[in-house]
Formats: structure tokens, sequence, C-alpha cells
């Protein structure tokens, strides 16, 4: 069992990235920060359809509008920040983007996904599975 949700973006969403909840009204998000609290992963798609010298197609949603949002349990893609192995728990780097937890940190890792395929670096898409929770790999 997966979960989708229906939210209300609170400034531009790319899509594939982390979200997380806007604390500031209900049912709101906003694009991931760095090892921010993620609730899951924006739609694969635009909000607007691509139509070369017209439209620019760049986001998931813009502010006010409804996302997708690929919550726990969800098998979806995410945009890669850095290079990713498959198995690899991930977070958000500062634009949303999935990047792996820093398994020799002390500080809480915050992570939003397991890898189930790799990336080379950072801007390929790769799926994931939403899993949600903390962890501090390496105790001070």
């Amino acid at each position: 069992m997966y979960t989708e949700l229906t939210l209300v973006a609170r400034g531009n969403i790319v899509p594939s990235r982390f979200v997380q909840l806007d604390s500031s009204t209900e049912c709101g998000c906003v694009q991931a920060g760095a090892n921010a609290d993620i609730i899951g992963v924006a739609q694969s798609g635009t909000n607007l359809p691509q139509v070369t010298g017209f439209v620019n197609a760049q986001y998931a949603a813009t502010n006010g509008q409804q996302v997708m949002v690929a919550g726990l349990g969800s098998i979806c893609l995410v945009e890669a920040g850095d290079r990713i192995t498959p198995g690899q728990y991930l977070k958000s780097d500062a634009n949303g983007r999935a990047v792996p937890i820093d398994t020799t940190a002390t500080t809480i890792q915050n992570y939003g996904a397991i890898a189930l395929q790799g990336a080379s670096g950072a801007g390929e898409k790769i799926r994931v599975q939403v899993i949600i929770g903390k962890v501090r790999p390496a105790l001070p």
C-alpha cells in the first residue's frame, strides 16, 4: 500500500523533488531544503504543457496550485543531486534533490527515500521508494 497526497504548493516546486510540509498553512508544502523533514516527492510532470517557443514548462506547481506528492511507501522518480548507489538512504539537498545521507555525521540525518537505482551524478532521475525517518549514523 502506498500513499499519494494532494497538497497546495506554497512556492515553486520542480518536478521529482523532495517536498516538506509548510507549517504556516494547512495542507501546504514547499520544495525541501537541505536535510529537511521530508513528506514525499513531488509529481514528475509539469503544471503546464511544454510548447516550444511559447511555454517553458518547468514546475510541478507554483504558489497556490495543487501538487501531487508520492508519500510513504510509494515508488516514484526523484532527481539526483549527486552520485547515488542502489540501497542508499537519501535526503534532500538545498534544492530538494536526492543525495545520500552522511554516514559519518554526528548530526541527525532526515531521509525520505531509499534508492532502487543508481545515478552517476546530479540531474539524473532515478526510481526510489519513499520511506521517511531519521538516523544519527555516528554518535559523538
